[in-house]
């Protein structure tokens, strides 16, 4: 017995001489080296907002600056301090976001910095203008995505907790509540058809951040989408099997 790197899902060593025969069975069968270098690759992926330092920030920052230096024009520190933009930058990668498109991040950040400085708010502001670096981990073939979608039930309980605030707000719920919710996410994932990319949910963007935090120790192999970060060529798939119901 064993956890499968990528998804966290259970999963099974076995021998070489059985592979033929698992693969009749219906099971996905994958070499030793594949999973090896899948793991490692995890490994990196969930350090990689530690793995990014301030001074490399800077010196991203200085490469845009040489090659694209409007774009940091006003920004820092007028708008934002070195440390608000290395939080942001750390917020994408614990997500799963390239920022290889760095440009456009801080061309957001300049854009949005005026009206906050939370980067919470902040990284929610970057993220819809670049979605496809956000939905990348989670698509498909064919450019398809295939969803968790949460029921009315699950969505009118998010909603009855969100309270509005400073920033994004807080999200209270009683713990039976928040064990409701996390029961219904695990039935839907063990309903929901096995996919080509990451398991993820779809959500309103209101709700996005608040259910990514609610979710992230139970299920860190689940990425919270909300549905305004979905570009318009990707095809949507979802059936009432990957429904999220607390009431289930």
């Amino acid at each position: 017995d064993t956890r499968e790197p990528t998804f966290g899902v259970p999963a099974l060593w076995i021998s070489p001489v059985l592979k033929d025969e698992a693969r009749a069975a219906g099971y996905t069968v994958v070499d030793p080296g594949t999973v090896v270098a899948t793991h490692l690759s995890e490994t990196v992926r969930r350090h990689a907002p530690s793995l990014l330092t301030r001074q490399a920030v800077q010196e991203l920052l200085d490469h845009v600056k040489a090659n694209q230096p409007a774009v940091l024009e006003g920004l820092i520190p007028a708008l934002l301090p070195l440390g608000a933009v290395h939080k942001v930058l750390q917020l994408l990668l614990a997500e799963e976001v390239s920022i290889r498109d760095l440009p456009t991040i801080l061309e957001t950040l300049c854009d949005y910095a005026a009206l906050t400085k939370d980067p919470a708010v902040l990284t929610e502001w970057v993220r819809a203008t670049i979605p496809a670096a956000v939905i990348h981990p989670y698509l498909g073939g064919a450019k398809a995505l295939r969803p968790l979608l949460l029921s009315s039930v699950a969505e009118r309980l998010l909603r009855a907790g969100l309270k509005v605030g400073e920033g994004a707000g807080t999200l209270v719920l009683e713990p039976r509540v928040v064990q409701a919710l996390v029961d219904g996410v695990a039935r839907a994932l063990e309903r929901a058809h096995p996919t080509e990319g990451r398991p993820c949910l779809l959500c309103a963007q209101e709700l996005r951040p608040h259910l990514r935090r609610l979710l992230d120790r139970s299920f860190p192999h689940l990425g919270v989408l909300a549905f305004a970060e979905v570009p318009s060529p990707v095809t949507l798939q979802s059936s009432v099997s990957g429904e999220v119901d607390p009431a289930a």
